[in-house]
């Protein structure tokens, strides 16, 4: 039977999510894999829309419904909208039957143990290539399987050829770096884009002058306010992250429409020279890589406080199955079967980051990657992200913590947005019975 791509929009309560319905046979029909019949069974697959790969997804798809008899229909929400869509569909009981979270870092912010389905028996999990413990739950239980490795590196993707034309080295200080956007600034560029209508991209920056600012203290720091020990309000560093970020959207070397600007945007014009850099992860870097092949990327530490490390994150991507999904057995089964390598290693092709399976190779990773887990990863020289701690919070970092950035970047007064930060998480954190509020 010929297989065809249909295209259709999937409206739900709160957003639009963009489908791709790769349908085969319809189901209770049969469909060839090898000699045997099989009946062909129907999976949604929700994954946020920059994170899905439609040439390897349309793969996956194919090789699906051949060899297991699943056909996935494949839902994309834009990353503005996807947490917000998620939590009214687990809300409501209309759920896909498999949706993409970071893990274990969003186990909170979804209500984990209530919404998903426990994965610790299922047979990837002996084949991880890290310590199971790291994608628990507090409760011990694994809520997804990943389909990324940890890596998360966050730091300033810049246009090789502008920095060339303008003769400028790799700034391993802060003033270095401002000399590099002031020299950048002069040149007619933009020298640093910033993407605030995605506030998803916006919080990178301060979070690594938070990091820097703490340096070798980050994840004590984190952990105390976590525990209820200390608040935003007691670590000094916070407000100084916060000025230093306020007083570069000031400083007439980001976009003045940062506001507005999107994350597209945001590697369209870096790619184009149009800009000089932006403050992005290593998905940028292989995003630019796949839609603009001509570009010349690098990426380095963002040099805030002279620390020369870089930001990551200790979460990965992983694909959690929905206590309310009516195909739990059909979507437990793909899952097993895009762990294997003849289909993971597709995805990770077109997304190539670190592989998180003994058995899986990620053979496509971008070079500028590659130097920098060769070097800063391998030499521990990173530093991890507040948003790690702040996902124990449910939606207080994306419902709160996000519009403040933005509000602070437009010249928000500081205390007061650091005020109500504290209160927000000591009222989630004793409505939730989290220890120490």
């Amino acid at each position: 039977m010929k297989k065809r791509v249909l295209k259709r929009m999937l409206c739900t309560v709160t957003a639009a999510a963009m489908t791709i319905g790769m349908a085969g046979c319809s189901s209770g029909e049969g469909t060839s894999g090898g000699d045997t019949e099989q009946e062909t069974r129907e999976i949604t697959l929700s994954i946020g829309q920059s994170n899905y790969r439609e040439e390897s997804f349309t793969k996956i798809h194919d090789l699906a419904l051949e060899n297991i008899g699943i056909d996935v229909q494949y839902e994309f929400p834009p990353d503005a909208q996807g947490q917000n869509l998620l939590q009214t569909q687990l809300a409501t009981g209309n759920v896909p039957d498999i949706a993409q979270i970071n893990e274990p870092s969003d186990y909170g912010l979804y209500s984990a143990e209530e919404n998903f389905v426990p994965l610790d028996d299922e047979e990837w999990v002996d084949r991880l290539a890290f310590d199971k413990s790291e994608i628990q739950s507090g409760d011990g239980h694994i809520y997804a399987m990943p389909i990324t490795g940890f890596s998360g590196v966050m730091g300033v993707v810049y246009n090789k050829q502008v920095f060339e034309e303008l003769k400028l080295d790799i700034p391993k200080t802060w003033d270095e770096f401002m000399n590099v956007c002031e020299v950048i600034s002069e040149s007619g560029r933009t020298a640093l884009y910033l993407s605030g209508k995605d506030t998803w991209t916006i919080q990178i920056t301060p979070m690594i002058f938070l990091a820097n600012a703490l340096d070798d203290r980050a994840e004590e720091v984190y952990d105390s306010i976590l525990s209820g020990e200390n608040k935003l309000a007691d670590v000094p560093e916070f407000k100084e992250a916060l000025e230093a970020f306020q007083d570069l959207c000031s400083s007439g070397y980001v976009n003045k429409d940062y506001t507005v600007g999107t994350y597209e945007d945001s590697k369209a014009k870096v790619a184009s020279g149009e800009v000089g850099m932006i403050v992005s992860g290593e998905y940028a870097v292989t995003d630019i890589a796949n839609k603009y092949p001509d570009a010349e990327i690098g990426m380095f530490p963002l040099p805030y406080n002279d620390v020369d490390k870089f930001l990551t994150s200790k979460y990965v991507f992983g694909l959690a199955v929905p206590k309310d999904s009516k195909n739990q057995e059909a979507a437990l089964e793909f899952l097993n079967y895009m762990s294997q390598p003849e289909c993971l290693e597709l995805y990770l092709e077109e997304n190539a980051v670190n592989s998180p399976y003994t058995d899986v190779e990620s053979k496509n990773l971008n070079p500028v990657l590659q130097e920098i887990y060769d070097t800063y990863f391998a030499e521990g020289q990173t530093l991890p992200q507040v948003a790690d701690m702040l996902g124990e919070f449910g939606s207080v970092n994306s419902d709160i913590f996000l519009q403040m950035y933005v509000e602070v970047a437009s010249g928000g007064e500081i205390d007061s947005a650091i005020s109500q930060l504290d209160s927000a998480l000591a009222e989630y954190g004793h409505n939730a019975g989290l220890e120490g509020y």
